[in-house]
């Protein structure tokens, strides 16, 4: 019987072993994987307890903090009044808590703890090398600048840049507190720099705040001014010789030459140009509506929140969207425009269209509203069933609309309004659709297709092979001015034949923000903001900023009316929607903040809980590396964990990183593997 059960207790011991490989391999890459390797590894951990008949787990000095944050789960779904969504994610939350058992459990010796930093290290460097190779096509093809945001690999960008930054972080621990060989300092050095590129690549503030405090720590701790004057100084320099570009360039047209006429230069960021008359008014999202006159900046509008797009109505009448999805109306009188009033639609606005006078507003939540009449902003009618589109198209004759995926309906109009049944539906998975004058223009696999209109449906025209990348389209005098992401403006016509070519390519050498002809001149603005993407969260007007200010004013509202318990462990994008202003249109179901969303659904109980988790971690954390400091190895992974999880704490000022099951599961395996570490060494007698 004691052989039998020895064999046993082997297997188990190698399934544990092979189950915390599997999960240490997907950390960074598979979330059923790594729960795979996490809950094979747990199952016979415990398994491996009924067989020897003792407790396989032991303490590690969270066990209050974790019990309190528990009940605090426990009460918030007992008191919320959607229980079973609340105890669906208390268990989901809660089940990733014995990652740190687990791991501790599993590690026999220093060795062995050693060998399972270093799989997870490298297992999460395949990963970086992967997410680069994506990152460097997805820099090709210049994306990028249209989309702020590195690709999506294994997961969204956002939780990639957090799962990278930790990474950075322990790399940049052993880089700096480990003495070692010159051969180990050059691996540490390329696997730092490669995480830091796959970081950078993400385009993800959130990671890159986290990275650099926990850098920041790092040097603090081990007393590197040297080395943190010299990155403060770099840091300086960037940002001095890295300008801000805003600009509206005005270009002649011509087929033999086309000539730069003139450079507006802004402040701000000109989004978009609109000649009237002969003024010019633009755009400029930070500063409001700028109009200029014979090159002056004759009068500028400040407006409740940044300007996208001013455009022509109906008449005398004028609109300027917002970026909070409100809608400025204008009206000219005498050649001077005057603010007249407000206006918005119900649900989360993705695009709007002027035809035959009215203004028609698309929503992909809760559908179409058209306005009918400047002068009466309370004559509107609605289409709830438009939802789920966010694209929208009109002419004289026919209503197109298309989601993201570049499926699209066609709806023909009577009255100016849409009939209830399209005609034709295409699934052409399209990456970018226009459509005006009867005609679709639609990007396939990198080719421009163009597509007839008519009463017996959507007949195929001709293919354009030369341009790929498409910013944007405008009609203006019988040609289709296409902005290109090659940094080029494509002009295309149709000749006597009936086929459509390209007649003009005027060369801009950037992408514009945005393009606008009248007559002869085509005006392109012009942003490159490099600094921003970091100076970004200090600006109110930029989207993601603003998003989150409104989610967290919401979030205290929440709490205000919930403040013990909270309102439970739940999504909260139906109360955000009654919280929110009703032009703040994109709706969430997280507070983009650890501690406002854990005040708002587990109440001031649950924060209270929360903090005092973080706390007890960082001191522990922090009473670990303080006893191993002068310990080659473990060292370094102490102060990288230390630095790693303060690190989270600030990723968790502007996101919900807490509950977000990749970065649990690396808070806690983390933790585990620290505690395993210094017992092992305390075990062997190294330390007292």
């Amino acid at each position: 019987m004691p052989e039998k059960k020895s064999s046993i207790l082997k297997i188990l011991d190698y399934g544990i072993y092979v189950f915390i490989i599997i999960f240490l391999l997907s950390i960074s890459n598979s979330i059923f994987v790594n729960q795979v390797g996490y809950y094979g590894a747990l199952i016979l951990i415990l398994i491996k307890a009924v067989v020897t008949k003792e407790n396989q787990f032991s303490k590690t000095g969270l066990e209050f903090a974790l019990t309190w944050y528990v009940l605090a789960e426990i009460l918030s779904t007992l008191f919320s009044q959607e229980k079973s969504l609340s105890f669906h994610n208390l268990l989901k939350h809660t089940l990733l808590i014995p990652i740190i058992y687990t791991v501790v459990a599993s590690v026999k010796d220093y060795k062995n703890a050693k060998t399972v930093f270093k799989i997870y290290i490298g297992g999460t460097l395949v990963t970086v090398l992967i997410y680069l190779y994506f990152s460097f096509h997805f820099y090709l093809n210049n994306l990028y600048g249209i989309t702020e945001s590195g690709p999506s690999v294994f997961q969204y960008p956002i939780t990639a840049s957090e799962i990278i930054s930790f990474t950075v972080i322990f790399l940049f621990a052993f880089l700096i507190n480990e003495k070692t060989s010159i051969k180990n300092k050059i691996f540490l050095f390329i696997g730092f720099t490669l995480s830091s590129l796959a970081l950078f690549s993400t385009y993800k503030r959130t990671g890159w705040m986290g990275a650099a405090f926990g850098i920041l720590l790092i040097l603090i701790i081990k007393k590197q001014w040297k080395v943190l004057l010299a990155g403060v100084a770099l840091l300086v320099i960037f940002f001095i010789t890295q300008k801000n570009i805003s600009e509206v360039n005005i270009i002649s047209i011509n087929p033999i030459s086309d000539k730069l006429v003139e450079t507006l230069k802004t402040e701000g960021k000109a989004f978009n140009a609109f000649p009237l008359g002969d003024e010019l008014i633009i755009s400029d999202y930070n500063k409001g509506l700028l109009i200029y006159k014979d090159s002056s900046l004759i009068k500028q509008f400040e407006l409740p929140s940044a300007a996208t797009k001013f455009f022509h109505w109906k008449a005398n009448y004028y609109l300027c969207s917002l970026m909070d999805s409100r809608y400025i109306l204008f009206h000219s009188d005498n050649d001077n425009l005057n603010e007249v009033d407000e206006l918005y639609s119900p649900g989360f606005t993705t695009s709007d269209a002027i035809a035959n006078g009215y203004f028609y507003i698309l929503d992909k939540d809760s559908g179409l509203t058209i306005f009918t009449n400047p002068e009466n902003l309370k004559q509107k009618v609605y289409y709830p069933d438009f939802n789920s589109y966010t694209n929208i198209y009109v002419d004289t004759t026919y209503l197109l609309v298309a989601n993201p995926m570049g499926d699209y309906k066609i709806f023909k109009l009577k009255n100016n309004l849409p009939v209830k049944s399209a005609f034709v539906k295409d699934s052409s998975e399209s990456s970018f659709i226009y459509y005006y004058d009867h005609n679709i223009f639609s990007v396939k696999e990198n080719v421009l297709n163009i597509f007839k209109v008519d009463s017996s449906g959507v007949s195929y025209l001709q293919t354009i092979p030369a341009i790929k990348s498409i910013l944007q389209i405008v009609y203006e005098n019988g040609k289709y001015f296409v902005s290109s992401s090659d940094g080029n403006v494509y002009v295309i016509k149709k000749n006597d034949k009936g086929i459509y070519q390209i007649i003009n390519k005027i060369t801009l050498n950037y992408f514009p923000k945005s393009i606008s002809v009248s007559g002869n001149l085509l005006y392109a603005t012009r942003v490159e903001s490099k600094q921003s993407r970091l100076l970004a969260i200090f600006d109110p007007y930029h989207p993601s900023n603003f998003t989150r200010l409104s989610l967290w004013r919401a979030g205290i509202k929440i709490f205000e009316h919930h403040p013990i318990v909270g309102v439970g462990d739940i999504d909260l994008a139906e109360l955000y929607k009654q919280y929110k202003e009703p032009y703040h249109k994109e709706i969430q179901g997280h507070l983009h903040n650890n501690f406002i969303h854990v005040l708002a659904t587990l109440g001031l109980f649950g924060l209270l809980a929360v903090i005092y988790l973080f706390y007890k971690i960082i001191v522990i954390d922090l009473g670990i590396y303080n006893q191993v400091k002068d310990r080659a190895f473990i060292s370094s992974y102490a102060l990288g964990a230390l630095a790693a999880f303060c690190g989270f704490i600030i990723s968790g000022l502007t996101e919900l990183n807490f509950w977000d099951h990749e970065i649990a599961t690396l808070i806690w395996f983390t933790f585990g593997l620290n505690v395993a570490f210094f017992r092992s060494i305390k075990q062997e007698g190294k330390i007292n």
